[in-house]
Order: structure tokens, then sequence, then C-alpha cells
């Protein structure tokens, strides 16, 4: 339901849980110029407010809510950008307290009676978390894997935008004050397109006063954000890159652009095709680049429905690069000439509807269904069509769109050779 324009409530009643799980998502568009600013807000949120100034003070809080949790995220969909609170606390048929508006009451909190003076958020605490923030996205040149994904999403995108991380980067981070984030924030709370969720066994009367305590706050009409697809035009030139890293295994990634967007007729052709190349442990980069020719500790690959983006990853040594780099190639090859057993395609079939129903038992996919369900009305599957169009996969579908891949970035962190 609609709570202002551009504010939707989305309530999910579900049985099988004894939690009630509330999910807040903030969307714009994704922008090196607001990341960092966000990325900033999701901290706040989580340490302090005017009623919980400290962060001890918040959590004791949560505590006192029979174990309720509360935790703040960032993401990219498409080109949009997300800023989520997450909350869960117990059904209040198994406490003597009414937890559901009690979380509500400390999601008012949190949004609308932030920690703040004359200028902006509170001196003393965004300082803090900004000291946090910086150390934390330092910290991150050390995980390689992660430094190597960000690297081939820049050679793959030519939106800096959408080569910009979720959590934003450094410089960004720091040219930020207490005050810049602050304005931004009066105005994200007023812009913003603003989903809420909420799952769990709910009772008729539990659901109005839900619907009556969100409808409450004052959330303000806005324009809603229409559009969450991006689509990149395909480049006639692969972008290549080669750092050198002290690591002794090597990581190799390649970039693929597809046609294939959430839900059209492809959609799970292309969810069988990423299962046959890398997505499962009997995909061929793993049994032929990783098992039988022992040129990778790791070898996988998985796709983007929203941005046309197909991810190829392998570790190496350093000293394979060549004979990796080909022979990874040769498997997406192999799909186009049509190298793929019946074991094969039933297998990954099998797997993907194995994955589909186990999904069903996380709460946190089933908001995220019912979420796109609403988000994209058009290309949702409800079950009985997303089981009916994978059983109607062929062998033929899978070599059709593997025809349709182009290699558009290749990012190599080159390490020690092994025996050097």
């Amino acid at each position: 339901m609609k709570i202002k324009n551009g504010v939707n409530l989305h309530i999910i009643k579900e049985k099988k849980f004894k939690t009630v799980q509330f999910l807040i998502r903030f969307r714009t568009k994704m922008s090196r110029d607001t990341v960092a600013k966000r990325v900033l807000i999701s901290n706040l949120w989580e340490t302090s407010n005017e009623q919980l100034p400290t962060s001890q003070q918040f959590q004791k809080k949560l505590s006192g809510m029979y174990g309720a949790s509360f935790a703040t995220s960032l993401s990219k969909k498409g080109d949009n950008h997300f800023l989520t609170i997450g909350m869960s606390v117990v059904n209040p048929k198994f406490v003597a307290s009414d937890t559901i508006t009690e979380a509500i009451t400390l999601i008012h909190q949190v949004l609308f009676r932030p920690l703040v003076d004359e200028y902006g958020f509170d001196e003393a605490t965004f300082d803090r978390e900004k000291k946090n923030l910086l150390q934390y996205l330092a910290s991150t040149r050390e995980d390689k894997a992660y430094v190597a994904a960000t690297k081939l999403t820049a050679l793959f995108f030519t939106d800096k935008d959408m080569a910009t991380p979720s959590i934003s980067t450094v410089d960004l981070l720091a040219k930020e004050t207490r005050e810049s984030v602050y304005e931004y924030y009066q105005k994200m709370l007023q812009t913003d397109t603003i989903d809420i969720s909420i799952l769990g066994d709910l009772t008729l009367s539990e659901e109005q006063a839900i619907i009556a305590q969100f409808s409450k706050l004052p959330f303000t009409d806005r324009v809603p954000l229409a559009n969450i697809l991006y689509k990149q035009d395909r480049a006639s030139i692969c972008q290549e890159a080669t750092e050198k890293e002290a690591v002794n295994q090597s990581i190799l990634q390649l970039g693929y652009r597809h046609a294939v967007t959430f839900g059209d007729e492809n959609y799970l052709t292309m969810q069988v095709l990423n299962g046959i190349l890398g997505g499962f442990s009997h995909a061929k980069l793993f049994t032929t680049v990783r098992e039988k020719e022992s040129l990778a500790y790791y070898a996988n690959s998985r796709f983007d429905s929203f941005t046309g983006f197909l991810k190829i990853s392998a570790g190496i040594d350093a000293a394979d690069h060549d004979k990796a780099l080909t022979l990874i190639k040769s498997q997406v090859a192999a799909l186009v000439a049509g190298d793929i057993s019946d074991s094969e395609l039933n297998q990954t079939k099998n797997m993907l509807r194995n994955a589909y129903f186990i999904a069903l038992d996380s709460p946190t996919n089933l908001i995220e269904q019912a979420y796109i369900k609403t988000l994209l009305p058009d290309r949702y599957l409800a079950q009985a069509e997303w089981l009916q169009r994978l059983a109607d996969v062929t062998k033929e579908d899978v070599v059709k769109l593997a025809a349709t891949l182009t290699l558009q970035s290749v990012y190599f962190m080159e390490g020690d050779a092994l025996g050097d």
C-alpha cells in the first residue's frame, strides 16, 4: 500500500517464522556525489539518535527488546543505490510485550530524531564514525578479492557512477563533513523512494496497527524512482589492466556483457548458462580449469540481470596467466559450440530448482521476492512459471544465448609466481 507518494508499505504474512522482520529501503540513483554521505548515514543510524545518544544505550535498548537486531547495509541494484535498515524482533505472541510497536517507535527515532546540533550531526559522534569508516575502507585494500572486483567493475562500466563501490571510497569519504552529510540527509528523507517491508505471522489487528503507525510517521510525498534496470552498450574494445601486488595467489577476472534483464524471456536460460559455466561445483570452469588442468585454486562465474554484467573469477599462479586466460575463454567458446552434455544440463536445472526451494525458508529472500514483485510486476515470475520456464530451457537455448556474450574487460592482479 502507498503511505505517501513514493513511500510504500508491504506486509508479507508468513506463519513459519517466530520473528517479525522489518526492512526499510531508501533508494536513489547511484552517484559518486552522494554515496559517501549515505555510507556515513548508515553508520550513524546504527550508533545513536536523540533518545539513545550512545551505541551502548542503543545496544541496551535492543537487548531489552528480547534481543532484537538492528543493522544497516548498502548495496547497488541496477543503477540504483540502496540504503537499508534491517530489524528483527520476536513475535509478540511469544512474549509479554508489544515488540512490533517498540520496533516502529525505534525506527521513528532513528529516522526522524537523529543526534544533531544547530550545525549538523553531533560532532564527536560524526568524527568517530567517519574515522572508523576511513579505517575500514583503507583496510579493504588488504582484501585482494574485493580490490580485484572493484578494478574489474571500473574497467567494465563506462559510467563512473556505476563503477563506484556501493560502500564508497577513501577519497570520497574524506571530503565529507557533518554539515554536508546532515544537509543531504534532510534532502534524502524528502526525495528518496522508500519501501517498508514487514514479514511475519501477523494477526489482522497487528497488520492494521502496523499500517496506522507507519502512516503517522512524518513522511512526505516525493516523485518515486521509476527505473532500476541499467543497460550499457556493447564496447568494440576490451579494456584490460594488469597490476602487480605482493600476493602469492594471483587473481584473474573477466567481465562479459550479456543482454538478459530480470524476468525476460531468456532469464532462466541465463540462470542455466551461468550454472553450466561456473555457478556450481560441476560447472565447466570448476571441473576443467581447476580440477582437470589444475590451473586455478578456484574458478567461478556469476551474473547480474539488472546491469548486464557477467563476471568470471579465478585464483591462479602468476606463471599460469596465459594458459588460464586461454582455457577460461575456451569454456565460454565451448558453450557457443554446443559442448553441453545432457548430464550438465539436467544437473544444473536440478541444482537451480533445489536452490529455489531452499530459499523459500529464508525470510530475507521472501521479502526480496515480494519487493521485486511490487518493483517489477510485469517481470516477476511466480513459482509455477519460474519452474516451468526452467524446465523448458534447452541446450539450443543456452547455445544461442552464449553466442551473444561479449568480453568487455579483463583484470589481472599479478602476484609472485610460485617457486620464484
